[in-house]
């Protein structure tokens, strides 16, 4: 069991199911290729690849209530269908290009991402700086956390999966958009820097009612 810090920078996350974790990982290997230092390399295991539903700084000690409340949400989802469209890209200052699978915003995702963002806001608290990753985590990494109720979140909610560092071909060969998936699995992680999914502290079953707490 690892032992957490007293504040963690967590993320409440939809997992995509194998196949479009590996088209990610494919695709973040052809990013490393162009860009070995790029910072981020996805795996199934120690970076999972993910999207995004409600990003904070919470107490350790709160991560009990916090899976409690995310579990009864959960059991009243279905598994969403969901479509990535696109591949986009964002240049996040100086931090060079950002590339990532676009996804459409359907209404049951905006819900679920809304409900989720109102039963976590009172469990925000402040951050201490890098020490709530795992691991050494940038200026940046703290910043895209403390940011995101008021750029990433509600009407600004924007799903997708980050590929990596650098400029991804929009026509990668072998893949046709628009590819169609059914997200069936929600989990809490603990993340790491540029805020990828490190550990998995809780997964759930979509409308199964089924949960998996880990450390």
């Amino acid at each position: 069991m690892n032992e957490l810090p007293d504040t963690i920078a967590i993320d409440v996350v939809l997992l995509p199911p194998g196949p479009i974790m590996d088209l990610a990982i494919g695709a973040n290997r052809t990013l490393l290729a162009g860009n070995p230092d790029g910072g981020i390399r996805l795996d199934r295991e120690n970076c999972l690849p993910h999207i995004s539903v409600a990003m904070l700084p919470a107490r350790s000690g709160d991560i009990a209530e916090i899976t409690a409340k995310v579990d009864r949400i959960t059991r009243q989802c279905s598994p969403m269908a969901m479509t990535i469209d696109a591949v986009a890209k964002h240049r996040p200052g100086m931090g060079g290009t950002i590339s990532a699978f676009h996804i459409l915003r359907t209404e049951i995702h905006q819900l679920f991402h809304k409900t989720v963002m109102n039963a976590l806001k009172p469990y925000s608290v402040p951050s201490v700086g890098p020490p709530i990753f795992v691991g050494e985590a940038s200026a940046p990494s703290v910043d895209c956390l403390l940011r995101f109720p008021k750029t990433s979140a509600y009407e600004r909610y924007s799903p997708h999966i980050t590929l990596g560092f650098g400029d991804l071909p929009e026509l990668i060969p072998g893949l046709d958009f628009p590819v169609r998936f059914e997200a069936t699995r929600a989990a809490i992680c603990h993340l790491g820097s540029h805020c990828t999914c490190r550990r998995v502290l809780a997964e759930f079953g979509l409308g199964t009612g089924g949960l998996t707490p880990r450390r």
